[in-house]
């Protein structure tokens, strides 16, 4: 790379980075923002950002799901922190914490729960299975659907969609909603109304779960906006300088 290059990538990324210190808002008390790995541009590629070690997976099995990579980013954040041997209380693996019987059934052979590798490529592919179950949630929400029931399972959703049928609200709508009346299973006139199916479920843990992978993905797109955006103004001011 030549010297006058090396100079305009050399100001790109402090500019980058004053704006993620001065424009990104802190977020809420129930996470806390990790800074993205190093941002840097690769003389072939040109500007690439970067949120994780495993941002190549992300960006491979995104295709699969016809996701933008970066919500897969967010699930894993929120999941493990991208903590490849993340083990939780109730025995989810690996990066994107999945049961190890789902990932069985997503391919994953055992013992490789916590392979990167596999991790991703199995949730991106539930993802796909619990997209088809919800094939009639219009493409805007369904994603809202999705993220519940990786997380909750398709059963309690699907109670709750029947519940919110028929009591006057939208199935196909997630915020206030679907959400509603999966907070309500925890009740017993909602519980134990033939439509549901599944018993019993405590949501708070699940419609958090939903708000926070979404807030994550918000974040990670404005970041990269902010990022690429101070490249171009850099390029362009560097242009102008010729």
């Amino acid at each position: 790379m030549r010297k006058r290059e090396k100079t305009v990538y050399i100001i790109a990324i402090s500019l980058v980075t004053a704006i993620f210190t001065v424009s990104i808002p802190p977020m809420t008390s129930i996470e806390h923002i990790e800074p993205a790995e190093p941002l840097e541009a690769e003389e072939d590629m040109g500007p690439v950002f970067r949120i994780s070690p495993y941002d190549s997976l992300f960006r491979v099995y995104a295709d699969t799901v016809g996701w933008d990579w970066k919500m897969l980013a967010a699930v894993a954040y929120v999941e493990s922190k991208f903590d490849t041997a993340a083990v939780s209380s109730v025995g989810a693996l690996g990066l994107m914490q999945m049961m190890p019987r789902t990932a069985r059934a997503m391919g994953v052979p055992e013992g490789m729960e916590s392979d990167p590798d596999e991790s991703v490529r199995a949730a991106a592919h539930y993802f796909v299975y619990l997209s088809r179950l919800f094939r009639r949630v219009p493409e805007g929400e369904r994603i809202n659907f999705v993220l519940a029931s990786y997380n909750a399972g398709f059963g309690h959703i699907h109670d709750a969609m029947r519940l919110a049928g028929k009591y006057g609200k939208d199935r196909y709508v997630w915020n206030d909603n679907v959400e509603t009346y999966l907070r309500l299973k925890n009740d017993s006139i909602y519980y134990t109304d033939s439509l549901c199916r599944n018993g019993r479920f405590k949501a708070t843990e699940t419609i958090l779960f939903v708000r926070k992978v979404q807030h994550k993905y918000s974040e990670y797109r404005l970041r990269e906006e902010a990022f690429l955006q101070a490249f171009q103004s850099v390029e362009e001011g560097s242009g102008d300088a010729m």
